[in-house]
This record gives structure tokens, sequence and C-alpha cells, in this order.
């Protein structure tokens, strides 16, 4: 594995967000800061401060800065436990769906080894981006509560662990990219989808935390068909916590919406056979279904307009079938292909996927409330599929040409809707 955390330069993000962070609690050196040269560039106990920021500019360090630096206060397992508390006495809900697993999950919090660099970092996206933790905690309780089930695979403070820290990664990104709100183009694909593998080198090489946990949390945006990020694993090559990380994140995300939560990431979680765990998602079933959630009545009918972006997949599969066909003639091999393939499952199992939910053909105004809700649904994860199609070309395009780009660039980028 790289080893970029064992000896570097102090990461300028993460380096401006803990400063930032000092400010506001006590962080200090837990060692002395030492260049690789031997120079002592800051006295252990030593606190934080601006001064810290320009002292390592262009220095490279012996120990990664983050081994060498403590919270004193901060985010603790005390603060954990009442925010994990607070959060499950809370009538939202996932809350009310996740109170039979309270009991376990507010014994285990107190028990999760918090290593003092995931307390600086967890403390520091407190600090520098509040609704970071809140975020954490939510996914430590989901991640808890799926591990606890009969016939787990996952140890329950593994998968606690695996859902407080999964985005730790964050911290070493350009806010810019992480609170953009339109479509990111190559360099912010680029930016936001290292923070797994970042936040598994970092825990990997300064904490002692299980290789397993460190895997899984690198691997949170992954998916079983292959087209996750950032290493873009399919199938066996996801380990079992891995794939709970995934369902928790794409659940955690959904429920950010006011209606129908619950039911909104059960249908996200299924839609597309094969992008998730069956073990992990079932679980999200069975909370939607427990909870008994009201659909909302009055959905409104799709534009007919919107319902081409439909008929487009059909339209750019072909194109991309026929492109494949002729490089294939043409004797080309290597990254093209790649990116053309890759379009064409994804466009085929996108194509299946809607096919499955029956609405082909059918006049919407004949379609029951709840059929109408889900074609709401059907339309809003089909947009959001043929996102991650553009990412995953994008990034996989960036070994092409200029003309090889030319000639692949409307098998995504026609797709996209509005």
């Amino acid at each position: 594995m790289d080893r970029q955390f064992t000896s570097s330069q102090a990461n300028p993000e993460a380096l401006s967000a803990i400063v930032k962070a000092s400010e506001t609690y006590s962080i200090v050196a837990s060692q002395d800061i030492v260049d690789v040269r031997g120079l002592k560039l800051w006295a252990k106990g030593q606190p934080v401060s601006s001064a810290l920021q320009q002292r390592l500019l262009d220095r490279k360090l012996q120990r990664p800065l983050e081994a060498c630096l403590a919270v004193e206060d901060g985010v603790t397992l005390f603060s954990l436990h009442d925010d994990l508390k607070a959060y499950l006495d809370d009538e939202t809900p996932l809350t009310v769906a996740l109170r039979p697993w309270a009991p376990v999950l507010l014994q285990q919090v107190k028990q999760l080894p918090l290593h003092s660099v995931a307390q600086l970092l967890l403390t520091t996206a407190m600090a520098t981006r509040p609704s970071t933790l809140p975020h954490a905690v939510v996914s430590m309780a989901l991640a808890g509560a799926m591990a606890s089930g009969p016939g787990a695979s996952v140890d329950v403070r593994l998968a606690m662990l695996g859902g407080l820290l999964h985005d730790i990664g964050e911290v070493y990104i350009q806010p810019q990219y992480l609170d953009f709100s339109g479509p990111l183009d190559l360099t912010g694909h680029k930016h936001l989808v290292v923070h797994p593998r970042v936040a598994q080198l970092l825990l990997s090489t300064t904490t002692d935390y299980p290789e397993a946990l460190c895997r899984a949390i690198g691997e949170h945006h992954e998916r079983l068909d292959g087209s996750g990020y950032p290493a873009r694993l399919a199938g066996p090559s996801i380990s079992p916590l891995g794939r709970l990380l995934a369902v928790v994140e794409v659940t955690l995300g959904i429920l950010r919406t006011p209606r129908a939560p619950l039911t909104r990431a059960d249908f996200a979680l299924r839609v597309v056979p094969g992008e998730f765990d069956p073990q992990w998602s079932s679980f999200i079933c069975n909370l939607a279904r427990a909870a008994g959630e009201f659909l909302p009545a009055a959905t409104e009918l799709p534009n007919p307009a919107e319902l081409s972006a439909l008929q487009q997949i059909d339209l750019r599969t072909e194109q991309a079938r026929q492109l494949a066909i002729t490089l294939k003639m043409q004797g080309r091999v290597g990254p093209i292909l790649e990116v053309v393939d890759a379009a064409v499952l994804r466009l085929n199992r996108l194509r299946v996927a809607w096919n499955a939910l029956g609405f082909w053909g059918i006049d919407a105004t004949e379609l029951r409330p709840r059929e109408r809700f889900e074609l709401d649904l059907a339309g809003k994860e089909l947009q959001l599929r043929l996102n991650q199609l553009e990412r995953e070309c994008l990034l996989l395009s960036e070994r092409l040409g200029q003309l090889e780009k030319t000639w692949v660039e409307p098998l995504w980028r026609g797709v996209l809707t509005e």
C-alpha cells in the first residue's frame, strides 16, 4: 500500500482545517514535530496556532502531522455517547426505526477505540463543517444496528467505527468541491473521488485500527456492479463491511429528503439490481416496511418531455454499440474501448432496471398514487445514475487523446438531463 502518510508534507487543506479548529478547541503537539533533516519545528506540548501553518510550509516531516497532534477536548467517547442518545431520543423516521437497537448502540459506543488521530479529525471536521459530525453519528448508529442483526457477518464495533469515520477523508478536500451544488468537471471529480482512499491510507499508516476497517472505509462509495469509486471494485473485491457502509452512505444521503425518506432509500437501493449487497439493503427495506410511512398521494404527473430521457438511453446505447463495433474493426484496443464498454454496460443496466418497473408504454394518467410516487422516484434515480455515468466516463477518458475524447464524449454527455 502507498505509504504517503509515513513521511511527507502536511496536506494544506487538512493543516488549514486543523489550525481553524484550534481556534475553538485545544489542540497541542503530542510530541516534537521534526522535519526529515532532524530540525525541530514545533515542541511537544505547544498549542497549535497559525504560526504552525507557516512553519510547516514546504517542509517534509519525519512523521505524519496527524500522528503528532492531540485534542484535549472536542470529540470524545462521552460526547459521542451523548450525541447518539440525543439522536435516538429524536422523532425522525430513522430514529424511531432504530429504537430497538438503542440499548446495544449506547452500550457499544462507550467501548469504541477512539484513536487520537480519529479524535483529531472528527474534532476538526466538527469545527470546520458542523454538519459532518451529526452525519457521522447517524452513520455510526445505522451501521451498528445493521451489524447487530441475526446472522450478520460484521463486528458491531467495527461497523460503528466505520460509520463514524467513513468520511474523515473529506478534511483533505478543498471545500469548494464538497459544497459545489452543480455538476462537477473533471478536476472536481478527481478531488472528490479520492476521499475514501485518503481516509484508508491515513488510518492504515497512523493508527492501529484493523486493516478490515481501513479497507472498508476506502470502499464505502464502491458498488457491487463496478460503478462506484475510487477503484471501481466489483463483487467479491469489496469486503462485507465495505458493502455495509455503501448502503449506509446511500441511505443517509436520501434521508435528507422530507417525504417518506425510508421508502425512498429502499427504492434507491433496489431499483438497479446488483449495485448493493441484499444482506444489507434488505435491512433498510425492512425498516421502511415497519415504518409504514405516509406516501404523498398528490404527486404531480411527470412532464412528458422529461420522459424522453429514457428514449435517449436507447439512442445512446445504440451509438455506443456502433462505436464499439467500429473501434474493434479498426483494431483499436486499450482505454477507449474501456470507456465505450463501460457506457454500454451502464446504459443497458439502466434500461433493464426501468423495464422491470413496468411503466413502459403506460399512460401516466392511468397510474395509481403509489405508482406515480414510484415513477417520480424512478426519474430521480435515473438522473442520479446518469450523473454517475458522467463521472465514471470522465475519469476513464482522462487517459484518451483529444480525438478519442471527441468520439466518446457524446455517449454520456447526450444522456444527461437538465
